[in-house]
């Protein structure tokens, strides 16, 4: 018995084509999720796992979707064989039930995942280095702008209409952002000037 499993890291990712190839691979059966690879526990992968007997086959499209530490990846696969249980990965051709030329496949293409891993953070760092030594900020845009902070700034700097100081809440809430949001940005300001 095939049983497939489908991953995907994000909700925005589609499993659509993973799942129409496992069980065009004779998958009877295919669990699927979108969870991030380097995540330990995987629900829906234990119950894959809990539900092939010996003898069966676990289908993936990639090896990839197992994971890419290729020290664990061999775990897998170890424990994997002492169960009985064959292993598919469609798109990288293995199959651990062709002998032995399969099984260096698997141990083979689990370097190369991990490779393939530590080369986009490598280059996702020296993107970000780079950006950062120009000044550009990673992460979210700001919601408002230096000249509104500044504004906020002389607005705490000066009594309300009834003659009382106002209070760093009551800006924050008038320019849409929180009180902690407004320090922040003012704190960085006189960093900047």
């Amino acid at each position: 018995m095939k049983i497939g499993y489908a991953r995907v890291s994000t909700q925005e990712q589609n499993l659509d084509t993973q799942i129409k190839d496992l069980y065009a691979a004779g998958c009877e059966k295919v669990f699927s999720e979108k969870i991030s690879g380097v995540t330990t526990f995987k629900p829906e992968f234990d119950k894959a796992l809990s539900s092939i007997e010996p003898g069966g086959t676990l289908v993936v499209w990639k090896l990839d979707r197992l994971g890419r530490k290729t020290i664990e990846l061999l775990s897998f696969f170890e424990d994997l064989g002492k169960r009985g249980i064959n292993f598919i990965s469609i798109t990288d051709g293995i199959d651990t039930s062709n002998g032995a030329i399969g099984k260096v496949l698997f141990v083979m293409l689990s370097a190369f995942a991990e490779l393939e891993r530590d080369l986009i953070r490598e280059r996702t760092m020296r993107g970000l280095e780079a950006a950062w030594a120009k000044g550009k900020r990673s992460g979210p845009k700001e919601k408002v702008s230096d000249e509104s902070i500044r504004m906020a700034i002389s607005l705490l700097e000066t009594p309300d209409e009834n003659g009382m100081k106002r209070t760093g809440s009551s800006v924050a809430r008038a320019i849409g952002i929180s009180r902690a949001s407004l320090y922040r940005r003012i704190e960085r300001l006189k960093i900047v000037n």
